[in-house]
Parts: C-alpha cells; structure tokens; sequence
C-alpha cells in the first residue's frame, strides 16, 4: 500500500507564494438551503438526470464525499461541487449531507467550480475494473474468471505496445460486452483456441480490440468448430491481414464514391465468419422421416 508521504518527493514548483485562502468548515447542511448558481454551474440535461438516477439508485453514505459550498445571501449556500449527489441523496427522501463550507466571492466561486471539474483526473476503465475486484463485484470477477479459465489474463492496467503479451486482455468494457452477448463456455473455448493457434500464441496484435472482438464472437457464433479435430491448424492458416487490407480498400473505394465507411468491426466479423463457413461448413442434421426439409 503506497503512503501520502510520497508526495513530498514530488518536485513542485519552486518561487510560488502559498495562499491556501479560508478554511473550511465541515458542516451538515439542510437541503432546502442549498442552491445552484445558474451563472456557473452547468444546467441539469438528460445525461446529468440519468447520472442522477443512477447515484440515487444506489446511495450510499460509503459513496458520497461532502458537497462543496460557499456561503451566499439568505442563509444559504451555493453549491460549488456535488449537484448530482445532493440531487440523488433528496430523490432518496434525506433532508441534509455533509458539506465543506469555504467562503468566497462570487468570482472565486465560479473560478472554484472551473477549478474543480477542469482538473478531475478521469478514472480509467482498469481502475474501475481493479477497485471492482477489490470489492469483490461480481461483474469483475465474472470477467477475470472467465479470462483466466480460457488461460489469458484480463488486465487491471495498460503497458506500452512493446510490453504486450498475447493472452493479455485490455479492453475491459470490450471484453465485458463480449460476456455480455456470448456464453460463458463458448468464449471459454474461443481463449484457449487462440492460446493454441500459431500466430494468435505468439502475435500480440492480434489480442487488441479491433482483431481480437470480431474473432472471438465469430468463434462464438460457430460453437461447433471447437468439436473439431486439429482445428486450431486450419485456423492458423486464417489472414486477417488480408482481410484487414481488403476492408480498408473496399472503404477507401466508398469514399472515392461519396459513401460512408462500413464499420470494420462488423466487417471483419463477417469476413471470419464467412471464412469459417466456407473451410469448415456447419452440419446440419437431416430431417427426420416425414419432417419437412
């Protein structure tokens, strides 16, 4: 576990005069004292109901940090920071939340709102995945087992291009998706298929998302060719560089005509899917006797 203390090992600027300003109060606030200063603080629109929605969904006092505030005229209090929580937290019937009261100016405020959504640090679609399974979420560690059951690892962080392995999963959401839409056990199949076959085994492009998806839901949508003896010696013989190049081609040549690209995603997975149904055609059974064909 890493300690605050190693940022005093940080170089921070040197010659700044520090001016921390006043300081705060913690403070539990009512509510209905509470207000939203329309000069600088963003309005409330169909994607800030649905963040709303989905906080108030699950509320939690675990999950909510004090609301960020200035004392204005009236009694009350604008808030700088935590509209959408304070929002869901009285969709839930709670009257009051824990506030950091810091007085200012109505310049300052507007600069303390800019401030503090300017300089949010984005969380990364393998920080939530990680803090995920710390907490033991079942959608993570679904998604980790699944992976590892297939002999890959599902990532809990980037590396540069060069550190890749093949077997290493990135695309978190992606992957997540794939689960979403596939059985457990075909995708189960799929991994270990591409941890046997020459080329998948040994090239790292071929575990990024936009080879990777497209093979592995074709495989998923043609289960039966895990059934297949030795097929993973046919598969290699598979190019998807070609493929690649043709889609590419075939979109460039659309453009020259005024159309728009098709998705290479869904082209590609087509064009494995067809490979797969021209080299190994899926067995059907026949009609039983007096059964139509």
């Amino acid at each position: 576990m890493n300690s605050w203390r190693e940022i005093e090992r940080l170089d921070l600027p040197k010659g700044v005069e520090f001016s921390p300003g006043s300081a705060p109060i913690l403070q539990w606030i009512k509510i209905d004292l509470l207000v939203v200063d329309d000069s600088y603080q963003r309005p409330l629109e169909r994607g800030n109901r649905t963040a709303i929605r989905k906080i108030a969904a699950n509320f939690s006092w675990a999950m909510f940090s004090p609301v960020f505030v200035a004392p204005v005229e009236g009694g009350k209090y604008a808030i700088i920071d935590g509209q959408h929580r304070t929002h869901a937290a009285a969709a839930c019937g709670i009257d009051q939340v824990p506030c950091q009261i810091v007085p200012m100016t109505l310049r300052e405020q507007a600069s303390a709102f800019a401030a503090v959504n300017g300089n949010v640090t984005r969380v990364t679609p393998w920080q939530i995945y990680k803090a995920a399974l710390a907490a033991g979420e079942g959608w993570a560690t679904n998604a980790r087992d699944i992976a590892a059951a297939g002999g890959c690892i599902l990532m809990t962080g980037n590396r540069s291009t060069k550190q890749k392995k093949p077997g290493e999963i990135y695309g978190i959401r992606m992957f997540c998706d794939v689960i979403a839409h596939h059985e457990r056990g075909h995708i189960v199949e799929a991994l270990r298929l591409l941890m046997r076959t020459e080329g998948f085994n040994d090239t790292q492009d071929f575990w990024n998302t936009g080879f990777f998806r497209p093979v592995v839901e074709a495989l998923c949508a043609r289960p039966d060719v895990f059934t297949i003896k030795d097929f993973e010696e046919g598969f290699a013989e598979m190019d998807l560089w070609t493929f690649e190049a043709e889609i590419a081609a075939a979109n460039r040549e659309r453009q020259r005509e005024g159309h728009p690209s098709l998705a290479v995603f869904e082209q590609l997975f087509m064009r494995v899917l067809e490979w797969l149904e021209e080299n190994y055609p899926e067995q059907r059974a026949l009609p039983k006797p007096g059964e139509a064909a």
